[in-house]
């Protein structure tokens, strides 16, 4: 048990703070708490809460149980990160921008936290070199590649970076290329398929960000104060179709990403509390990540929990703030950081266990009321990685229980954790929080114990325990705690009210029908793509075929029949050794019937022959030079192509697939 987390003293001081104060019952009366000095969020919300449906009083609640990321699970994705290769690489072109300020590269971690604020680590910077796709043509020299394609590269310096984000915008890229990112210095590279880029910026897209921001792919943070873009496209790639440019990046001041350096550790206040001192906390501690993720250019960190759902269904779904993220552009920049803590217990050492996962995330809800953000994490969690319980307790089932507790990264810090009581409801305005328990409540008020939480800390959740099992029940908005003010306030949104009102839909979802990924490659000797759903199958041309470039996921679809689905079958040509792929009965009995040389493979996956249950459009060409037919569910891709590649002919719509578990 913890120390320090008496019951009848919280009720007792929140019946004191009402009585004394003056709070109302009503709603958002001035008693109760002291108001805390707040900064509103300046995000604009996805979708509003509508009102939370009534509660049943004899109702028992959800009960949403932890589970562990299995290795299994968590091998279905490649990592992006590869050893970076010994021989020689094209010689970039430099852009060296000039020096920041002193003023303008700012402490910033040390700046106090500010109500409702993500803790900024780095600043944006405009790149007038590179800033349109003319520009950057024009600096491009290109090499040949091992693969036999071309390379050119250019390399970003900030002087006095701790590292550097690169907001690499994207018009069109030929099918095949690769991207890759790497630091003077790193032994890693972090390599991303032109597929993927597209994906993402089409993902932004079909959110309804038509800004320039919505086509800028930001890169991973490699640490030192300089980071190269290399592209490779594959062999007769046209050059022309390489329409990219640099028009910012991101000065990071504190380096949060190189495991060796101790410049971010001890920057939380002295008050905080090693995580890794208190065993209680092993499981818990490792459904916490640490955010970094860019918002016009600034670079921001904050505390996100990885959630269950009522199946177990080992969707990596992400709790945070919606302060921290609140629109679909920004989570497409997130990386997120796991095990970021201590090797040991007050340790300078960070955990060799660190792990960091790319590729953003989707975000499926973001409500300002309750300060919410929930996703769906485009990578699986690393394997060890706790999927954390939750549950939408009700404030009034609080009573009585043994205190609250959560696990965070205080300024962008090494994980600590907080112990404290819960005392009752508020209401949270754009400048002050007061206790309320009228309809206005929307957040649960907080005073710790032991520890506190500070910027960066943003997003975390509040935990409550439960027969021994650890239950989210909120999600951090900030407030006035620190070393310098331990008995301040914090406050919660109520997680409660976004589960009613929409998370549900995800979490308690009662079916077991779960989408498979289908995985895309390219062959750079004949340059066809090949398609699979089956994970030993995708590893095997990875290892052996080294002439397939994997270009990551493509898009979802069945493993199994599901209701309104039907099979997609595979043949393979031994004339071209291409693969074709087709949901048409017609068509594959037509394939069957008259060319034998294909050979039929059987079915690959299930999808649907009408746009219904969310599904998105999969267009289909055929390249006449090669005699073998390419698919994209990406709207952009398609146009691309249709833009840029005119020995590919457009066929239209094959079936419908998805773009998302």
């Amino acid at each position: 048990m913890r120390a320090g987390l008496g019951i009848g003293l919280s009720t007792i001081m929140l019946s004191a703070l009402l009585a004394a104060c003056g709070g109302s019952s009503g709603g958002g009366g001035s008693g109760g708490f002291a108001p805390v000095a707040a900064v509103a969020g300046t995000e604009t919300a996805a979708q509003s809460t509508p009102p939370a449906p009534a509660a049943n009083a004899n109702a028992a609640p959800v009960l949403i149980e932890s589970r562990v990321q299995t290795p299994e699970l968590a091998a279905i994705d490649v990592s992006p990160f590869k050893d970076r290769p010994a021989g020689a690489r094209p010689v970039p072109r430099h852009v060296l921008l000039p020096s920041l300020p002193t003023e303008s590269a700012l402490p910033l971690k040390s700046a106090p936290a500010v109500f409702g604020t993500p803790t900024k680590i780095g600043v944006a910077r405009r790149i007038a070199e590179t800033a349109n796709v003319q520009s950057v043509s024009s600096m491009m020299s290109w090499t040949p590649s091992e693969r036999g394609g071309k390379l050119a590269a250019l390399r970003f310096a900030s002087p006095d970076a701790k590292g550097v984000r690169i907001g690499l915008r994207v018009e069109s890229l030929p099918l095949g290329t690769m991207v890759s990112f790497y630091g003077d210095t790193s032994k890693k590279l972090y390599e991303v398929s032109a597929q993927e880029i597209l994906a993402t910026i089409q993902r932004n897209l079909d959110a309804g960000d038509s800004s320039d921001n919505a086509r800028i792919y930001w890169s991973p943070n490699m640490g030192g104060e300089a980071l190269t873009v290399e592209i490779e496209v594959p062999p007769n790639a046209v050059l022309d179709a390489v329409k990219v440019a640099v028009p910012m990046l991101s000065h990071v001041a504190v380096d949060i990403t190189k495991q060796d350096s101790l410049q971010k550790i001890g920057e939380a206040g002295t008050c905080n509390l090693d995580v890794t001192c208190a065993s209680q906390y092993d499981t818990l501690s490792k459904s916490v990540a640490l955010m970094d993720f860019i918002q016009d250019g600034g670079n921001y960190v904050c505390t996100g929990t990885l959630l269950n759902d009522r199946m177990s269904t080992g969707t990596p779904y992400f709790l945070s703030a919606n302060h921290c993220i609140s629109n679909q552009t920004v989570a497409s920049t997130l990386y997120t950081l796991w095990s970021y803590k201590s090797a040991s217990c007050n340790s300078t050492q960070v955990s060799p266990a660190l792990v960091t996962i790319g590729s953003g995330a989707t975000l499926l809800y973001a409500e300002s009321t309750t300060d919410t953000s929930f996703m769906r994490l485009n990578s699986q969690p690393p394997a060890g990685a706790l999927f954390a319980g939750s549950s939408p307790f009700e404030p009034r089932s609080f009573d009585g229980m043994q205190g609250v507790y959560g696990v965070h990264h205080p300024k962008g810090d090494l994980q600590k954790y907080s112990e404290g009581d819960y005392l009752g409801t508020a209401a949270c305005g754009s400048s002050s929080c007061n206790s309320s328990t009228g309809s206005d409540a929307k957040f649960l008020a907080v005073r710790w114990n032991r520890g506190v939480t500070e910027g960066g800390s943003s997003g975390s959740g509040l935990f409550r325990r439960l027969n021994g099992k650890d239950y989210l029940v909120g999600q951090l908005l900030g407030g006035a705690s620190s070393c310098s003010q331990p008995a301040g306030y914090d406050f919660y949104g109520r997680f409660d009210l976004p589960f009613n009102a929409a998370l549900q839909q995800w979490l308690n979802a009662p079916s077991t029908t779960v989408r498979t990924t289908i995985y895309r490659f390219y062959n750079t000797k004949t340059g066809a793509h090949f398609y699979t759903s089956n994970v030993p199958e995708r590893d095997l041309v990875i290892t052996k075929l080294h002439e397939y470039s994997y270009e990551g996921p493509a898009f979802f679809a069945f493993g199994a029949a599901a209701p309104g689905t039907s099979p997609v079958y595979r043949f393979y040509n031994t004339r071209t050794g291409a693969h074709f792929y087709t949901i048409d009965e017609q068509e594959r009995a037509r394939v069957q019937g008259n060319w034998p040389w294909y050979l039929f493979e059987g079915v690959a996956w299930y999808a649907n022959t009408s746009q219904s249950s969310s599904a998105t459009p999969m267009f289909r060409f055929y390249q006449t030079k090669v005699q073998t037919h390419f698919y994209t569910i990406n709207a952009s891709e398609r146009d691309s192509i249709q833009q840029n590649l005119p020995m590919y002919t457009y066929e239209g719509i094959a079936y419908f697939g998805w773009t998302s578990l």
